[in-house]
């Protein structure tokens, strides 16, 4: 306690002396080791995607930014803000665990799955029938697909601002918060086993006439 009331008075004298100038000075220093300790998370993230890891445990701070391992869609250029907590992964495994959360807004949560099917087998499907199902593209990946689960927590129920929490149990391709614009910071915990999953593809009878559907397909 001596010491923190001895720096904030040296703040104070500085101040009183030269002005708010060294202030700022001090401020932008803070704000620039923050900008650098996200750059080094969203980095550490990242590696995850082609450690040799069988579980990850991962507590951290993250700001929110452009999702650089998917596709936009046109109408999402420059709008969405995601914090990526487990990436994909380049060998095709996927994570099973889960995460435990407090955001500065109100996020939602994405558990995407990557699907061994090409965008030609995916138009051959009867989507009068069976639905159109949505999928995204994968920039870190080209010509793989990723079809994304989105949860909506309920935070009115005692988890409101300044609480935007939730813990969630999860099996999937990736873990990431979002939102439709609005930036976020969000600290996290979060526990999985990395494991490979056995590739199950039955399409046969959803497929259009005359149209094949891959098979035995390798994800990447």
């Amino acid at each position: 306690m001596q010491i923190r009331t001895s720096v904030t008075f040296a703040v104070i004298g500085i101040m009183l002396v030269v002005g708010a100038q060294p202030l700022l000075a001090v401020t932008n220093i803070i704000n620039s080791s923050n900008n650098q300790f996200f750059q080094q998370a969203f980095a550490t993230h990242m590696e995850t995607a082609t450690s040799n890891e069988k579980t990850v445990v991962h507590q951290g701070i993250i700001a929110s930014g452009p999702n650089p391992q998917i596709k936009p869609e046109p109408n999402e250029v420059g709008s969405r803000q995601s914090a990526i907590i487990l990436p994909y992964r380049s060998d095709g495994s996927i994570y099973r665990g889960t995460i435990t959360f407090t955001a500065t807004k109100p996020v939602e949560v994405t558990f995407s799955h990557r699907i061994p099917i090409d965008n030609t087998t995916l138009s051959h499907l009867n989507v009068q029938k069976y639905g159109k199902l949505f999928v995204r593209h994968l920039t870190a990946f080209p010509g793989n697909l990723s079809a994304p689960t989105r949860i909506i927590p309920d935070y009115r129920g005692g988890s409101t601002s300044p609480y935007f929490s939730a813990s969630i149990p999860f099996v999937g391709s990736d873990v990431v918060l979002r939102t439709n614009g609005e930036p976020f910071i969000v600290s996290y915990a979060v526990s999985a086993d990395i494991v490979k999953p056995k590739i199950i593809n039955h399409l046969e009878n959803a497929t259009l006439s005359g149209a094949t559907t891959a098979t035995n397909t390798t994800v990447r």
